[in-house]
């Protein structure tokens, strides 16, 4: 993004130290800028499975053996999202695959400011990051929530994990479950924000010194 600076004049030594504070001020501003980014959403790259894993880490260890876990099928987009809706193989209206278990794993090289985990499941669910137990949604009919997971994330591999039933008994088969995970993190300045603000800080301590002389 182009920065526009005022000129700066030292035409004395309080309109310099004014105009070089205010540079560096502006810098200080791009250096705390943010961005978004979306950290993990379901689709085909998600392990799905059909049969009770039981106690036994699927929720909490990001390492655990999931290798004979199904692909997740992709049922649907979810409109405003990156996240598909999915659940196992046996497609939206399965007559005998009524609750799935699902995992998906994202690496971090640095914490975010801030994580928020959208969830939406036909009917209830229950989510899970790294063993933190972050949504228990029962209510018995189809709709989405949001939960703050910042506190829970690590630097290295993180774990998503859900299980998801359909309440077909009530209303009928019409599976569905869908998980996104949005970042916020610190932006880098870049290399000519970082140069400028060393320029600013030189001025500034070449004008006391002219302003004590």
């Amino acid at each position: 993004m182009k920065q526009n600076f005022a000129k700066c004049t030292f035409t004395n030594s309080i309109k310099a130290m004014s105009c070089v504070a205010a540079l560096f001020l502006g810098l200080l501003g791009v250096a705390s800028s943010s961005s978004a980014t979306v950290l993990t959403a379901t689709d085909s790259s998600w392990k799905v499975t059909v049969s009770d894993p039981g106690a036994s880490g699927w929720n909490s260890n990001a390492a655990f053996n999931d290798s004979g876990w199904a692909s997740a099928t992709e049922l649907a987009t979810w409109p405003g999202y990156v996240a598909n809706v999915i659940w196992s193989s046996g497609g939206q209206f399965s007559t005998s695959e009524t609750q799935i278990w699902a995992r998906g794993i994202f690496n971090l090289s640095a914490l975010p400011l801030s994580a928020v985990l959208n969830n939406g499941f036909d009917d209830d669910g229950d989510i899970y990051v790294n063993g933190n137990h972050v949504v228990s949604d029962h209510n018995g009919f189809a709709n989405n929530s949001f939960s703050d997971i910042t506190s829970h994330l690590v630097i290295g591999n993180n774990l998503i994990a859900f299980t998801a039933i359909d309440n077909y008994l009530v209303w009928g088969y019409n599976h569905g479950a869908a998980v996104q995970v949005d970042a916020t993190f610190a932006q880098v300045p870049e290399p000519m924000s970082l140069a400028l603000l060393g320029l600013g800080l030189a001025g500034m301590a070449f004008v006391r010194r002219r302003a004590k002389a």
